[in-house]
């Protein structure tokens, strides 16, 4: 197995320590994302894959060889960059034969391998247009092509799709996950977007302040949060008083507002907002303030309206965290 094994990363730039003893392993074939806020050390994981930076402290071993040493040409990633990094004055087909050229490849294979990477990423139509000529998301598949035509031992995506809109960022991230699935590689994301992260990949490790808070796929990550930062940095959560006294944090669509009283706690709704497929609620009840998300069930009799008083109670889903946990 040629499983990628981040073994106890530490690095630092002078006095300032950006990771902090990081262990993962990114099995065969997996699409793992990093993924955190700005500045909490994604990028310079990535560069430590890519061999663009040696780190401080620690090892990477793909399988049993050690890589850490290792030149980034030897090492041979394909890497699609946050601004992409294309050669604006070269065609598509040139820009993505560019780093079968420079391994000096025979030009039958460079022909070949590019008309396939081409019709992958549906790119065909497309070979002899500039790249200034070009969409966000077109030069984005042009970068995608580029590099898998090398055939790389992995696939580095550094936040590939900031530079999009919202509604092609959400068309993009659908045909990355495609490409991936088809091609079988190795890959490695980096975005600061939950819905990225919970939508593409099949584990997401969640970095701050160079440390790994929890590691595990986008289900347990998202119903089993370990801690306060997680539980808020993937989605939103209340804080509420469980069975046991102590203050969990439950998700806003385990929570229900009902009219009659039940064994739920009273309310008063201070704001009601239509989102199409769901409505978003909150609520107040001594000085604390509740987020609930409802599913759109279609026309009723009577909505929730602000000043309305209401009843609140809460379904669990397994266990939730606890917010007394590191935040």
């Amino acid at each position: 197995m040629n499983d990628v094994i981040i073994q106890q990363i530490s690095h630092s730039y002078g006095t300032t320590e950006v990771l902090k003893g990081i262990d993962l392993t990114i099995k065969e074939g997996e699409f793992f994302t990093l993924l955190g806020p700005s500045g909490c050390g994604k990028t310079t994981l990535l560069r430590i894959l890519a061999g663009f930076i040696h780190p401080s402290k620690g090892r990477v071993f793909i399988g049993d060889t050690d890589i850490t040493d290792w030149k980034p040409e030897k090492r041979n990633m394909g890497i699609v960059f946050q601004n992409y990094a294309l050669f604006p004055n070269m065609t598509v087909r040139d820009n993505i034969a560019y780093g079968l050229k420079i391994r000096r490849r025979p030009k039958k294979e460079i022909q070949e391998q590019c008309a396939s990477y081409m019709e992958l990423t549906g790119l065909q139509e497309l070979a002899d247009r500039k790249i200034q000529e070009l969409s966000g998301g077109q030069q984005q598949r042009v970068a995608i092509a580029r590099a898998l035509v090398i055939q790389p031992r992995m696939l580095l995506l550094d936040e590939p799709m900031s530079n999009l809109d919202v509604a092609l960022r959400a068309k993009m991230r659908e045909e990355i996950r495609a490409i991936q699935r088809k091609t079988g590689i190795t890959t490695l994301f980096i975005t600061h977007d939950q819905q990225e992260a919970l939508s593409v990949s099949d584990r997401i490790a969640v970095i701050k302040d160079g440390q790994v808070l929890q590691a595990g796929t986008p289900k347990d990550i998202y119903n089993h949060p370990e801690n306060g930062f997680v539980a808020n940095f993937v989605g939103t959560s209340n804080l509420v008083d469980g069975p046991d006294g102590k203050t969990v944090l439950v998700r806003p669509e385990q929570m229900r507002l009902d009219r009659k009283p039940g064994e739920g706690k009273p309310v008063k709704v201070t704001d009601v907002k239509f989102l199409g497929v769901y409505y978003e609620y909150k609520a107040e009840a001594d000085g604390k303030e509740y987020r609930i998300i409802e599913s759109n069930p279609g026309d009723r009799e009577e909505e929730w309206k602000p000043g309305d008083t209401g009843y609140l109670s809460v379904r669990y889903r397994g266990e939730a965290a606890d917010e007394s946990k590191a935040k």
